[in-house]
């Protein structure tokens, strides 16, 4: 990791610079770059310049993290409210939450990584989670309330990601339950998971994935069955993760106090400047059977009105898809 920190400048370094800055030779540094691209981390080479990070990987300036999040070191809160976790590397920002709600008397936890080995995101499905090109972010959150008064807490979740990126100039649309789009592309997808037991207080871990400077041609990509873009697809430049972060979690914060307080009636009416789908054709899909119908919104408990040819109806989320009628 510490060959990570030093490219982390996005400078060329020269294989002999490295071998000198760690006291190793040439050849340990050449077999410690292959590893690394073994391990999926984009890095370039050039003869007579030496090794760099392509412009698009960019690590968090973990400092930066830290200070402007009211100064707290890792393992230490945030505003006295969140325990901050940051990982080089984790199977998942989930599972992380998770092993640390055992141990933090769950305290509300905030963790975030460079690269998963194993993301997810709904239904099991693989997440493509390359080294320092997007966000991965989890929220371990314990709400003073049963699981049945938390319906609609994956559209507060998209809204605080979709008011966050529109100050950022980012147009986001949301498709009802749980996924960012930009342009007509995926761009993100939330994963809400059950920590605990189903009554008062609920124990609640939030995933996020956000595509932020992953190019098309990146390793892996061509395993998505879906077309997507990230943020900087869309600007025609790197965005800065680090300033992204530090813009996003203080609007997540906010939309989650406001949530336990009050419930998702104010929400409700924000959707509508932000629904992917209203009054378009859709085909909500689960394991037993297809609904084809209108899309009519939402109602006050976060629940898809789908006008149908029998009336309308309210679809509550779970194991199930919401697709365009093609």
């Amino acid at each position: 990791m510490a060959l990570l920190d030093a490219l982390a400048d996005n400078q060329f370094h020269s294989g002999q610079a490295l071998a000198n800055q760690f006291g190793i030779s040439r050849a340990s540094i050449s077999n410690w770059i292959n590893k690394l691209r073994q391990a999926g981390v984009a890095i370039h080479s050039v003869s007579g310049k030496g090794y760099c990070f392509p412009e698009y990987v960019r690590p968090y300036d973990v400092n930066q993290l830290k200070s402007e999040l009211d100064g707290a070191a890792e393992g230490e809160l945030i505003n006295a409210k969140f325990l901050f976790d940051y990982q080089v590397e984790s199977t998942s920002t989930n599972e992380t939450v998770k092993t640390l709600f055992k141990t933090t008397l769950h305290r509300p936890i905030l963790a975030t990584t460079e690269k998963q080995t194993q993301g997810r995101g709904r239904r099991g499905r693989v997440w493509h989670s390359p080294y320092a090109q997007n966000c991965y972010l989890s929220l371990g959150y314990r709400f003073n309330a049963a699981l049945s008064e938390l319906s609609g807490l994956s559209l507060v979740v998209g809204l605080a990601f979709a008011e966050a990126l529109s100050e950022l100039n980012f147009p986001v649309e949301l498709k009802w339950p749980n996924d960012l789009y930009l342009n007509g592309k995926k761009l993100g997808g939330i994963l809400v998971e059950l920590e605990g037991t189903f009554d008062a207080p609920c124990d609640v871990i939030i995933g996020v994935g956000l595509n932020v400077n992953m190019p098309l041609n990146d390793d892996g990509t061509e395993q998505i069955d879906q077309a997507w873009t990230s943020l900087s697809q869309y600007k025609g430049e790197v965005v800065d993760r680090t300033h992204l972060l530090l813009i996003i979690i203080p609007k997540l914060e906010s939309f989650l106090a406001i949530f336990e307080q009050q419930g998702f009636t104010k929400f409700a009416q924000l959707w509508p400047q932000y629904d992917r789908y209203i009054d378009q054709a859709v085909n909500i899909i689960s394991a037993e059977k297809v609904i084809t119908g209108i899309a009519q919104g939402i109602n006050e408990q976060g629940e898809l009105l789908l006008q149908t040819e029998q009336g309308l109806l309210n679809i509550s989320g779970g194991e199930i898809s919401l697709r365009p009628v093609e």
